[in-house]
């Protein structure tokens, strides 16, 4: 398929690495109006923009930033209509067409060694983050009676985390939430739908695991390799485009079928 997001304004958290990166970069690929990366950090929201300028030039690419564990709702609603006041449609009509609700953070502790505090901000920053966007998100798009909000779950939601009781929770949490809120947000003809990761190659995950830890990881999953984050992308651009007109409420696994 080509042009999937033709015309359409899509808003992206966590846009400036890993599969929120790799899903702006889809999105521009496959005809988006316009696209807004969302960044903790200016320094990666500014490279993220420098390199999808170079790739993209003149595409309609902005950044904005805040951190999703202090964010206001008010801070957020206000970027995304910052936004889609830049970019109207040929009527000067505004419109927010896909959010990709991508940041957040994971932690690799035991109950015994976790450090105080961080339990409480994974929660923050996965759930409550993910429910501030999509709040903000679901109003402007019941206003406008059509939208696509993606979630990022993961199977450590579904399946629970032996080294992360605060990120497998958070997850269960944004699973949790999407299917309320997409049951919610039917009758107003927007669709809430969720991507649910495996293990994904990028700087987070390297972070926190060894290479060893990595070999163990891909041991359990039956195509015996971890993921690369446009194969992750690819599952936002289709729940974000018309193609997937009749999901609503459903949790994707893109995990390589995760057996552990």
């Amino acid at each position: 398929m080509e042009n999937m997001m033709k015309g359409k304004n899509v808003f992206i958290t966590g846009g400036s690495r890993g599969i929120g990166f790799a899903t702006a970069r889809e999105m521009l690929i496959e005809g988006a109006n316009a696209v807004a990366i969302v960044s903790h950090y200016p320094e990666t929201r500014e490279a993220a923009l420098k390199a999808l300028n170079e790739e993209f030039p003149g595409r309609n690419i902005v950044g904005y930033t805040f951190d999703l564990e202090v964010a206001t709702e008010e801070e957020i609603g206000a970027c995304m209509k910052d936004f889609i006041s830049k970019f109207p449609d040929e009527n000067g009509k505004t419109h927010l067409d896909a959010v990709c609700s991508i940041a957040g953070i994971s932690h690799n502790n035991t109950i015994k060694n976790i450090p105080d505090g961080t339990f409480e901000k994974v929660v923050k920053v996965n759930l409550l983050g993910t429910w501030r966007v999509d709040r903000q998100a679901g109003l402007i798009m019941r206003a406008q009676k059509y939208g696509s909000i993606v979630n990022t779950a993961s199977i450590a939601g579904v399946y629970g985390s032996s080294m992360g009781a605060g990120y497998g929770a958070s997850k269960g949490g944004v699973i949790g939430l999407t299917r309320s809120l997409g049951r919610e947000l039917s009758y107003f003809n927007v669709r809430v739908n969720a991507v649910a990761p495996g293990v994904v190659d990028t700087d987070m995950t390297r972070k926190d695991n060894t290479p060893e830890a990595m070999e163990y990881v891909k041991g359990t999953i039956a195509l015996h390799r971890v993921s690369q984050p446009r194969e992750q992308a690819r599952m936002f651009v289709f729940l974000a485009s018309d193609e997937a007109s009749y999901c609503e409420a459903g949790i994707y696994h893109v995990d390589g079928w995760t057996t552990a």
